[in-house]
């Protein structure tokens, strides 16, 4: 008993010196219950035909910290819009990764996700694109609205339908260069197999425009053109302003997203509910293992998260900085 209480104060000490990540969304949320009003997610426009309802499954990949946690979205080819915000960054690079499972596309192609300017309705960067060429897909990249003047750049058409990719994209938040990576080593940032959507004036083929002064601070997801969009499958949504922080699975929310509303909080667990206290609805509470593996993520509601599938035995809770010992 001992060492486990002296391994627990380790683990829980440790949490102090990680990085924090601007966004964790893993969709842990009431199956088949809208998304807009949960997690600080908003519409954006107004349609509401194809509403985004979260699934009651989640796509996976291997040593992804956001995998297998929560739910996921299933997106179709054209519908509703929905935005979520974050601390704008206003220099550096934004990196964001996102799990993607498309089971159709089109060859005229459309993009699903991208980051934003806090609040724009037109001011997006690193949309990804995906289309299909005969019979496989290839995903795009462009850093801004695309016409006559740019176009998006894709990868070989090598990647197939029903079959889970992670993708990470890379903005400059000065220039809205976008760079878009798939299935990357997680270790260290790769420097090479990136593709790139930069400026015309910059040599590129992108869009024409570079974020204002306001910064990039919101994620976007988006449903498309009935005649251009693919329908997928979406899950582990991590923006982060570094690579290594994107793929540390103890990286805490930065300030001012999901914070708790107090500095101390209490975790209690009744039946497969974990009830917390003194903390606002909307924050993430993250549940680690004894040994320190993160083994659910999940934001709260009404005060308590639902238990996934976790054994007896010793856990920390964890709200922002901020850890408890519970016992299942």
């Amino acid at each position: 008993m001992r060492k486990i209480t002296l391994l627990l104060s380790f683990v829980a000490c440790a949490f102090f010196a990680q990085g924090q990540l601007l966004v964790n969304e893993n969709f842990d949320y009431a199956s088949g219950s809208a998304l807009i009003g949960q997690g600080s997610w908003a519409i954006v426009g107004t349609s509401v035909i194809n509403p985004i309802n979260v699934s009651a499954t989640s796509i996976s990949y291997s040593g992804y910290p956001s995998s297998g946690i929560g739910q996921e979205l299933s997106l179709a080819n054209n519908g509703q819009d929905i935005t979520k915000s974050f601390t704008a960054q206003k220099s550096g690079s934004i990196y964001f990764s996102v799990l993607v499972n498309l089971s159709a596309a089109q060859a005229p192609s459309d993009y699903f996700i991208h980051l934003g300017e806090p609040g724009s309705t037109s001011a997006y960067f690193g949309r990804i694109y995906a289309k299909l060429d005969a019979g496989k897909i290839a995903f795009g990249i462009a850093n801004a609205s695309i016409s006559t003047s740019g176009v998006a750049t894709y990868t070989t058409s090598i990647y197939e339908l029903n079959t889970t990719y992670l993708i990470v994209v890379k903005v400059d938040v000065l220039t809205g260069t976008s760079s878009l990576i798939v299935n990357p080593a997680m270790s260290a940032e790769p420097t090479t197999d990136w593709i790139v959507s930069s400026t015309p004036t910059n040599g590129g083929v992108g869009g024409p425009t570079v974020p204002s002064a306001v910064g990039l601070g919101a994620i976007n997801i988006r449903q498309g053109s009935s005649t251009n969009a693919p329908t997928l499958k979406l899950d582990g949504i991590r923006v982060a302003t570094t690579w290594a922080t994107l793929f540390d699975p103890t990286a805490t929310v930065a300030a001012g997203t999901h914070n708790p509303s107090a500095a101390n909080f209490n975790a209690t667990v009744s039946g497969k509910n974990l009830l917390v206290s003194n903390v606002a609805n909307g924050t993430t509470v993250e549940i680690f293992s004894a040994l320190g593996s993160k083994v659910q993520s999940s934001e709260l509601v009404n005060g308590a998260i639902t238990l996934h599938n976790l054994t007896k035995g010793l856990y920390v809770v964890r709200v922002g900085k901020n850890t408890q010992k519970i016992r299942l």
